[in-house]
């Protein structure tokens, strides 16, 4: 399910892209001197000396070696320089159900990705891990996959266009990087060469500082530098936290205002924050006050609701209850630690996760402030292996999309005119649902009038055929079960015997009466068996009957004009427009 609004905590509930929109200036960008891959496909491809302006479509669908390089880059940044990507495939990963992606081949690893409905595969499997790489069949006897086993898993990658050739290129990098002896420069351009028809002459101009977000990596980004910090005991609790917080970090930026400000703008009931979560649609926001709890420590609770936009089914709404602790470790004015714990209700599986999130505030000096933010997810209880997928990507797709937006919020937002942004987005909103509402108000009566007349008309046709329908089958029902077909009568039974005679006269009269009523009844069983061979006798003369028909059957001719017949040059020809059933011989013609 969607949010149009995204949060940190209602993981859930979040099926955004997975890149962020906005670049954050102490990112780390992540540079590859590798190659870029693409379909592996038969058809050639055009030589660089003979490369003309492609259009749209035939970019879309033969994509270039430095389009699949970019996207490499961008969706494996983790995957470090040192690694040269060489060459990419179309296949299907077999987990649970098949998952349609991309494999991607560098020279120390291979990357597999995949997004379907939502639902992201994304993982690496270093060369050295792999035990063996074997040919495999699909259902048995399609002979289109490979299978990568490593010590402790098996990959079954399915649906390749050419299975042999992919199966040898990924053998040929995995003995080399087995023996340590990479690929040469010149064997690599020979492979890109063959796959995309085009060499690697731009990589230098390609592995630069990238201009566009998708090189930027913010999900999981390389530990950045140690900020200037004014005193060695700042430092000292940076250096903590950054060692024993764990996740992934988010965020990572300078914003040019003192650090006690940024504190009290995220960790207090400043408007700045009720502003900021009135934009992105949270309804019920209820902020506690910092209390004091052992060691020192302080404590707060954060709760608010969240609309969600299902694709199908009614609206809903998620409840967030964020625990903010603040650690004892803080240093006043110069460094805050915060960790907060977000739980999640009224969605399916929300109680049985949570997201926690460690986000530290540090003085850099010249009034200026240093947010770090790294997130995780923590699970409360086994789930499924598609599940668990897809809420960490649905979550991780909310945490990078809140701390984006909370980034351009802190840049924009002015002490002197803070409502001044948010007044005008406002009117801004009020005039253009007023400018729709004035179109849509004609249309909008006509169906309203359309409705009121013909709903209640088909409201009583439908109910008026269900009411039929179900007197008919009652009707029906009735019938059959009142069914009765004649039974012969049954045979005539002996009579009970209250007592057993005494003398010779009773026993005789006894015996008389026994053979009277046996007398009765094997005249009864008599006529039934005369009764069955009669129905026998007329079954037989039935099929006899049937029997001959069959055998004089012969097939009705239709035709009750015989066709017109000629003969040239010494063929016949019958008239084709009229149906024949036979053609009767004709003599020759003198």
């Amino acid at each position: 399910m969607d949010t149009e609004q995204s949060s940190p905590t209602s993981a859930t509930t979040i099926a955004s892209p997975v890149q962020e929109d906005d670049r954050q200036e102490y990112l780390t960008v992540k540079e590859e001197s590798g190659s870029r891959t693409s379909d592996h496909s038969p058809s050639s491809r055009t030589p660089v000396s003979e490369k003309k302006s492609k259009s749209w479509y035939y970019s879309s669908m033969y994509p270039s070696y430095k389009t699949r390089r970019r996207e490499f880059r961008s969706l494996f940044s983790s995957v470090g320089t040192e690694s040269r990507f060489v060459v990419d495939y179309s296949c299907a990963y077999h987990k649970d159900i098949l998952h349609q992606g991309r494999m991607f081949v560098t020279t120390n690893s291979v990357c597999f990705y995949s997004y379907i409905f939502g639902w992201e595969n994304k993982f690496v499997v270093d060369w050295k891990e792999v035990t063996s790489i074997t040919k495999e069949k699909t259902a048995i006897f399609i002979p289109n996959a490979v299978q990568i086993t490593t010590k402790g898993n098996k990959y079954f990658f399915a649906s390749f266009v050419d299975r042999d050739s992919s199966k040898m290129m990924l053998f040929r990098l995995w003995q080399a990087a087995l023996a340590n002896q990479m690929l040469s420069d010149d064997d690599i351009e020979q492979v890109i060469a063959c796959e995309y028809g085009e060499g690697d002459e731009d990589d230098d101009e390609d592995s630069e500082c990238p201009d566009t977000e998708d090189e930027v990596d913010i999900g999981n980004p390389a530990p950045s530098p140690l900020p200037t910090v004014t005193s060695p005991s700042v430092e000292a609790v940076l250096s903590t936290w950054l060692s024993t917080c764990e996740g992934t970090t988010v965020c990572d930026k300078t914003f040019p205002r003192p650090v006690e400000q940024l504190f009290r703008l995220l960790y207090s009931n400043d408007n700045f924050y009720f502003n900021f979560q009135k934009e992105r649609g949270t309804t019920e926001l209820e902020i506690g006050d910092w209390e004091e709890v052992d060691s020192g420590r302080k404590v707060r609770e954060v709760s608010y609701n969240m609309a969600l936009n299902n694709p199908v089914g009614p609206k809903q709404q998620c409840q967030v209850k964020e625990t903010q602790t603040l650690s004892q470790e803080n240093i006043e004015n110069q460094i805050y630690c915060i960790e907060t714990t977000a739980d999640n209700s009224g969605v399916p599986y929300a109680d049985s996760f949570s997201v926690v999130t460690h986000s530290c505030l540090v003085d850099t000096g010249n009034n200026t402030a240093r947010l770090l933010a790294r997130a995780e997810i923590r699970f409360k209880k086994d789930l499924w292996g598609f599940l668990k997928d897809k809420i960490e990507t649905n979550a991780w797709s909310g945490i990078k999309s809140y701390y984006s937006s909370l980034s351009l919020a802190l840049e924009s937002y002015s002490e002197n005119a803070p409502q001044q942004a948010s007044m005008q987005s406002h009117q801004a909103r009020i005039a253009r649902k007023t400018s729709r509402k004035s179109r849509r108000d004609w249309p909008a009566l006509t169906t309203l009038a359309w409705n009121i007349v013909t709903q209640p008309l088909l409201l009583y046709l439908v109910m008026m055929f269900l009411l039929l329908t179900s007197i008919t089958n009652t009707v029906v029902l009735y019938r059959l079960a009142y069914i009765s077909v004649p039974l012969p009568p049954p045979a005539p039974s002996l009579p009970p015997l209250p007592s057993l005679p005494t003398d010779q006269a009773g026993w005789l009269a006894l015996l008389a009466s026994q053979a009277d009523h046996h007398s009765v009844r094997s005249s009864h069983f008599r006529q039934q068996l005369l009764s069955a061979t009669e129905h026998i006798a007329r079954a037989e003369q039935s099929l006899e009957t049937l029997r001959e028909g069959l055998e004089d059957w012969q097939p009705y001719d239709w035709v009750e004009q015989e066709p017109e017949c000629v003969i040239k040059d010494g063929k016949l020809f019958c008239d084709k427009i009229k149906p024949v059933s036979k053609i009767l011989p004709v003599k020759d013609e003198v």
